[in-house]
C-alpha cells in the first residue's frame, strides 16, 4: 500500500469568499474550429481557457498573444477578445465560464488583475493534469451531475493558480532577445523585399537559427510571419481608407496585385474586394 497525507490546509483556490457559479465547459477540437468565435467579451462571466493543440494568434484587449499548446488562457468579464482559428490555423480547446465570482482586490467576476498578463506557458506535464482535470468535469456535467461538477471546478482553479505562479517568474517561449528583435525587424520592414538571408545578415545570425527563434517568438516562420504582417496591414487600410486596392498591394509589399488578390483570400478567406464590401459600413 501507498498512502499519501495531504500536508497542509485546504485553502480556497485565488482566495475566493464564496463558491463561483460555473456556467459553461466548452470543448473544441481542431476540426471543429473551422467555425472561430470571434472578437467578444462576456459582461458577467469569466472564461479559462486552455489549449490543447494546434496553433493560433489570440487578442486579447488589442494585444497578440501565440495560441498553442499548453497555452492558458483568463479573460475576465468585460474583456474584448478575439480567438481566429479556422482551415489554415485549426485549433483545439478545453474552456470553462464562471460568474458570481468575488477574488479580495480584484472587481467582481475577475480573477487575475486587469493589468496582469492573460497568458502563461504551462508545461507538458502541467498541460496535461490541467487536460485531465477539464475531461473529468466535462464528462460529469455531459452526464448530468451538475452538483459534483462545483468540486472539481475548484480542482481546476486550484492547478490554474499553481500553475500561473510557478510560469510567473519565467519568461514564455519566444521573449528571447533575439526573439524580439526578429520581430522588431519584420514588423518595420515588412513591406519591403528582403531575403532570409539579408534579415540574418543585419541581425547578425544564421537563417537557419533566425528561423528557429521566430518560430518560437512568434509561432510563425519568418515568411510566414512577414506574410500575416502584410495581409493585417492590408485588412487596416481596406477597412480605414479609400485607397485603390492596387495602391495598397503596393503599399503592403505587393507589387502584382493579382498575387496580393491571391495571397489575401488565401489567408482571409474572402477577396480583398469583398472584405471591404462586408466590413465597412455605408451610410
Amino acid at each position: 500500500m501507498i498512502q499519501c497525507f495531504v500536508k497542509k490546509r485546504y485553502e480556497p483556490p485565488f482566495g475566493i469568499t464564496r463558491m463561483p457559479r460555473l456556467f459553461s465547459v466548452s470543448r473544441t477540437d481542431e476540426k471543429a474550429s473551422a467555425h472561430p468565435r470571434v472578437m467578444h467579451a462576456h459582461d458577467d462571466l469569466v472564461e479559462v481557457v486552455l489549449v490543447r493543440g494546434g496553433e493560433s494568434r489570440y487578442y486579447v484587449g488589442g494585444t497578440a498573444y501565440t495560441a498553442r499548446r499548453g497555452g492558458l488562457f483568463i479573460f475576465n468579464s468585460g474583456v474584448v477578445h478575439d480567438e481566429p482559428s479556422g482551415p489554415d490555423c485549426p485549433v483545439a480547446t478545453v474552456s470553462l465560464a464562471l460568474g458570481e465570482l468575488a477574488v479580495p482586490g480584484l472587481r467582481e467576476n475577475a480573477l487575475i488583475a486587469d493589468e496582469a498578463c492573460p497568458m502563461c506557458c504551462l508545461s507538458e506535464a502541467q498541460t496535461v493534469r490541467l487536460e485531465r482535470l477539464y475531461d473529468t468535469l466535462f464528462d460529469e456535467l455531459t452526464a448530468g451531475n451538475d452538483d459534483g461538477a462545483h468540486p472539481l471546478l475548484l480542482a481546476v482553479l486550484g492547478l490554474v493558480e499553481q500553475f500561473r505562479a510557478a510560469a510567473a517568474g519565467g519568461q514564455p517561449d519566444g521573449s528571447s532577445e533575439i526573439g524580439q528583435h526578429i520581430k522588431a525587424y519584420i514588423d518595420a520592414h515588412f513591406a519591403e523585399a528582403f531575403s532570409l538571408q539579408q534579415m540574418a545578415q543585419a541581425l547578425h545570425s544564421s537563417p537557419y537559427h533566425l528561423a528557429h527563434v521566430c518560430k518560437q517568438a512568434t509561432g510563425y516562420s519568418p515568411l510566414r510571419y512577414v506574410l500575416r504582417r502584410r495581409i493585417g496591414e492590408a485588412q487596416t487600410l481596406l477597412i480605414t481608407t479609400d485607397l485603390p486596392i492596387t495602391q495598397i498591394a503596393a503599399q503592403v509589399g505587393y507589387n502584382d496585385p493579382s498575387h496580393f488578390t491571391t495571397q489575401f483570400a488565401k489567408a482571409v478567406g474572402m477577396s480583398p474586394r469583398a472584405f471591404r464590401r462586408t466590413y465597412v459600413y455605408h451610410k
